[in-house]
C-alpha cells in the first residue's frame, strides 16, 4: 500500500479525471499560494468537488502543467492535470490553504472486456468524429482518457473518479455515450419534422 500525503486541496465545483487538463483561474491568494507551493515543492495538490459546502471524500490528485497568463494584479489562469485518485482523510494545519492526507487509490487487478472496451470506443468515434487515435495520457487508464475528451456531467464523472474497476467505468461510459447518441438521433428526428411539417424527412 503507497503511503499517505499532506496535501493542499483545491475544492471546486468540477470534478477532475486522471489524464485530464482543466484551466483555473487562481485569484484568492491562498490559492495563489497553493500554486506556489505546489510549483515549489514540485508535489501534487488535490482537486476535490464541493458543493454547498461539502467536499467529496474522493478527489483528483494534480499539478499544474502550464502557466496560461499571468496579470499584473497577481491573478493568473493555469492548466491543472489530473494525474490519479486519492482518498482524503483527516484535515491537517499550518497552511494559508485546506490540506489533508490523502491516499493513494488503486484499481483492482481484474481481465478488462476487449468487447466493452470496443463498443465504447466505436460509439466514440461515432458521437466525436474521431478518426485517428483515440486520447490516451500516458500511465492513464482507457476509461479516463477517453471520459476527459467528453463533456460529462460532474455526477458521472465523479462516479467515474470513485470507481476502481476499470470494466466498471467503461460500461459506465458506454451507458453515457449510447445515452447521448440517442438523444442526438432524436434531436435530428425532429429537426427533419420541423422542416418537413410534421412529417419525417428520408435522408
Amino acid at each position: 500500500m503507497e503511503p499517505e500525503r499532506d496535501l493542499g486541496l483545491f475544492p471546486l465545483e468540477l470534478v477532475l479525471l486522471p489524464g485530464e487538463r482543466v484551466p483555473l483561474h487562481i485569484f484568492e491568494p491562498r490559492y495563489r499560494q497553493l500554486v506556489a507551493d505546489s510549483v515549489l515543492e514540485e508535489q501534487p495538490f488535490v482537486l476535490v468537488r464541493a458543493e454547498d459546502g461539502r467536499a467529496a471524500r474522493v478527489g483528483c490528485a494534480a499539478r499544474f502543467a502550464t502557466l496560461v497568463r499571468r496579470f499584473e494584479d497577481g491573478r493568473m489562469t493555469v492548466l491543472a492535470q489530473g494525474e490519479r485518485a486519492v482518498e482524503i482523510g483527516d484535515e491537517t494545519e499550518g497552511r494559508l490553504y485546506d490540506s489533508a492526507r490523502v491516499r493513494p487509490l488503486t484499481d483492482e487487478e481484474t481481465t478488462s472486456d476487449a468487447r466493452l472496451a470496443e463498443r465504447v470506443e466505436s460509439v466514440f468515434r461515432e458521437l466525436t468524429g474521431v478518426e485517428g487515435a483515440l486520447p490516451a495520457p500516458e500511465g492513464v487508464p482507457r476509461s479516463y482518457g477517453l471520459a476527459g475528451a467528453l463533456e460529462l456531467p460532474d455526477d458521472a464523472k465523479q462516479r467515474l473518479l470513485e470507481s476502481r474497476r476499470e470494466d466498471e467505468r467503461l460500461a459506465l461510459l458506454a451507458e453515457l455515450l449510447e445515452g447521448a447518441r440517442e438523444g442526438a438521433t432524436h434531436a435530428r428526428l425532429a429537426a427533419r419534422r420541423a422542416q418537413g411539417n410534421g412529417r419525417v424527412v428520408a435522408p
